[in-house]
């Protein structure tokens, strides 16, 4: 009797140290997928964001949670269906992710997620948004490293829209009008999370130029 209840014991804590080394491990193997998920290029012409364009996504950020396991393997597995209409890149802190309609689970599990239903490229304030894992350089982490100055650069496969940083700030959660339009402005917002998820960073950029994607080829 003595030794099947040791044995017992044996087994509860072994399964309690498994269980303990598993959670230890899976923030670092969560940010490893999401990294490797949001790193590589998905294949998209200009004729499939122009159709990914009309998907039917979700735009409620409020309902936007942290990411979990389940999140990332699901935009894994779809990844090659999401709704790419375009990317997105911060030379200046190696930030380069791929525009996705929308702000759904898998959406800003692979990319940047677009706030707003009707927006373009080089037009009014266009908004993005993506998630933030604190002291990792993924998805829109990187956007803690940049400054005032920065140029920020859009991309629809046709044409490269220029923006350059002029503010940096943390704002209140509850503050979405930062992603109306602005009379008379062109402006890029970028949100993501800061403090815990209680508020928000907003990095704001003001459009340069628009230029052909060809005349970026050497």
């Amino acid at each position: 009797m003595k030794n099947t209840r040791s044995k017992l014991v044996s087994v509860l804590l072994v399964l309690m140290l498994l269980v303990g080394v598993m959670l230890l491990l899976l923030q670092p193997i969560q940010n490893y997928l999401v990294k490797r998920l949001s790193s590589n290029t998905i294949p998209v012409s200009s004729e499939q964001i122009v159709q990914n364009a009309a998907s039917d996504v979700s735009f409620d950020f409020e309902e936007v949670q942290s990411l979990t396991l389940s999140d990332i393997l699901k935009a894994q597995a779809s990844r090659k269906d999401l709704p790419v209409i375009g990317s997105i890149a911060v030379p200046s802190v190696d930030l380069e992710l791929p525009i996705i309609k929308g702000v759904g689970k898998q959406a800003l599990a692979a990319g940047a997620g677009t706030m707003k239903p009707e927006q373009s490229m080089g037009v009014g304030n266009y908004a993005l948004a993506s998630h933030y894992v604190e002291g990792e350089d993924i998805l829109f982490g990187p956007l803690y490293e940049a400054n005032v100055g920065d140029a920020i650069y859009l991309s629809d496969m046709e044409f490269i829209y220029e923006y350059e940083l002029t503010t940096k700030e943390v704002i209140e959660a509850t503050e979405v009008t930062v992603i109306d339009d602005i009379k008379d402005e062109t402006v890029l917002t970028l949100i993501t999370c800061a403090e815990e998820g209680t508020k928000r960073l907003a990095v704001r950029a003001q459009f340069k130029e628009k230029r052909p994607l060809e005349s970026e080829s050497p």
